[in-house]
């Protein structure tokens, strides 16, 4: 079988899939080692409490061309792929969740990247059987991204991805302490191309994150990457003072042509209630903003390495100098191998 010379890693976090792990490894490695003469498959434990570790490290006795990467504790996936991008080889870099992505889709992502897309962007056809909430929730974030945020992220895109080099080092140049792939390779502004494919469930269970979980994610990638909501409330709180103005200059007009005055208990009432609600709502803007921004100045790692392990064998051709195919930007190569 012919394969492709250019050299591919695939990323893949972990977490409590000691279940899945061993199939999924074998898949991966045998898709890898027909299509491609160089390659690493990266496995990030995020802070597993089962057996998982002891399984990818009984795997890594048997396959070639594995890493594998522990975190000290759950950091959460986008800090786990972040410790795998730190350390990607690859001229191409494959992302994926080990218990929905096919892995016989990965040599044809790679090559409708490699006719110059920066980033192919895994779109699943549909969302499974996520509760009503969750599909609605989905629609109206990804209209709201797309409309008002100006970030083309297609509807129901999944971590699945392949990334050029260049994206890569580009992506691992934003060092947010919030960092949201999906987000984060569509901002780097590198050409995007979707690809529609069918998700699996290699364990037969649907993992579905609560509402709760949902809605602080979608408030966190908004927050982080836009300041839309603090300009929205920002022309609320200015129309609510034009309002209270004008209700002034009324209050002057009424008592200088008429001679008595009725108390406006009610006016009063609802003007207070007004400001009110608009000064409390601002303030919760704030307050979001205030706290990412303590957060980022603390200027702590996104994640920790607790062990790293590797195969026995990391390259099956120890000669290949593994560089990106675009030569004039000599600051995006990767050393020698």
């Amino acid at each position: 079988m012919t394969t492709s010379d250019c050299f591919v890693s695939v990323i893949a976090p972990l977490n409590n899939d000691a279940d899945i792990v061993p199939d999924f490894i074998r898949e991966v490695t045998q898709v890898l080692k027909n299509q491609f003469a160089n390659y690493e498959l990266i496995l990030v434990d995020d802070g597993s409490r089962d057996n998982t570790v002891e399984k990818v490290s009984l795997a890594l006795k048997e396959y070639e061309c594995m890493r594998l990467i522990c975190l000290t504790r759950h950091f959460g996936t986008e800090a786990a792929i972040s410790a795998g991008l730190d350390s990607a080889i690859g001229d191409y870099v494959v992302l994926m969740q080990p218990d929905s992505d096919p892995p016989e889709i990965i040599p044809e992502m790679v090559q409708l990247s490699r006719t110059g897309t920066g980033v192919v962007i895994g779109v699943r056809k549909g969302r499974g059987k996520e509760p009503f909430w969750a599909k609605l929730g989905a629609k109206l974030f990804y209209w709201y991204v797309r409309k008002v945020l100006r970030l083309n992220i297609p509807a129901n895109s999944a971590l699945m991805r392949v990334l050029s080099r260049e994206a890569v080092n580009a992506i691992t140049q934003v060092r947010d302490r919030y960092h949201y792939i999906r987000m984060i390779s569509v901002f780097v502004g590198y050409s995007t191309q979707e690809y529609l494919y069918e998700p699996i469930s290699r364990s037969g269970k649907h993992k579905h994150r609560s509402l709760g979980e949902s809605i602080n994610q979608a408030i966190d990638m908004v927050v982080i990457n836009s300041t839309h909501p603090l300009r929205a409330v920002s022309v609320l709180g200015l129309l609510a003072s034009l309002f209270n103005l004008l209700y002034m200059l009324y209050v002057i007009i009424i008592n200088l042509v008429k001679d008595r005055v009725a108390e406006g208990w009610t006016t009063t009432s609802l003007q207070n209630a007004g400001i009110y609600f608009f000064i409390l709502l601002i303030l919760t803007v704030l307050s979001e903003y205030v706290g990412r921004i303590l957060n980022e100045a603390k200027s702590r790692p996104t994640y920790y390495v607790l062990d790293e392990k590797n195969s026995s064998v990391m390259l099956s051709d120890s000669d290949r100098r593994n560089v990106v195919d675009d030569p004039l930007d000599s600051q995006t190569k990767t050393p020698d191998l």
